[in-house]
């Protein structure tokens, strides 16, 4: 009889596990974004710099997202969303810096998609979008894996 439990009730955990968790599971990882540098008015280069850091946490994928640039810093809790192919990177705080004061929790950053006929993962912008590019498009490469 136990032996037909232990198989049971593994089986179990696979039908009651939450599926937003197991969805987003292979996104866990460091992702970073450098903005193309544009010229300031000063005539110095400026640059932008986003880290992406998400991790299993309680069943669920959750981590950081950092933003900085010549005059911008902030760093946000963050937690993920989705499926193997789409993953939704949502506010939950704000942990240091400026600029994250408009958002709410629950917001959608970004979206992050595996192409599958390229293997690239494209992102579609949501509450936040690049800093120094004023004419950015959705569906192009942004975030890669580290």
């Amino acid at each position: 009889m136990t032996t037909l439990l232990l198989p049971l009730a593994a089986w179990s955990t696979l039908f009651f596990a939450s599926p937003n968790a197991a969805g987003v599971a292979n996104w866990a990882g460091a992702y970073l974004y450098e903005e193309e540098p544009v010229k300031a008015l000063a005539g110095y280069s400026m640059a932008m710099t986003w880290k992406l850091g998400l991790q299993p946490q309680n069943g669920a994928l959750g981590g950081q997202l950092s933003v900085e640039g010549q005059q911008t810093f902030m760093k946000l809790k963050v937690r993920a969303t989705g499926t193997p192919t789409d993953a939704q990177v949502i506010f939950v705080q704000g942990l240091d810096g400026a600029g994250f004061q408009q958002l709410k929790s629950g917001d959608v950053l970004f979206r992050l998609h595996k192409d599958a006929r390229t293997g690239r993962t494209l992102t579609y912008w949501g509450k936040l979008q690049p800093r120094l590019l004023e004419t950015y498009k959705d569906g192009q490469v942004a975030f890669v894996r580290k």
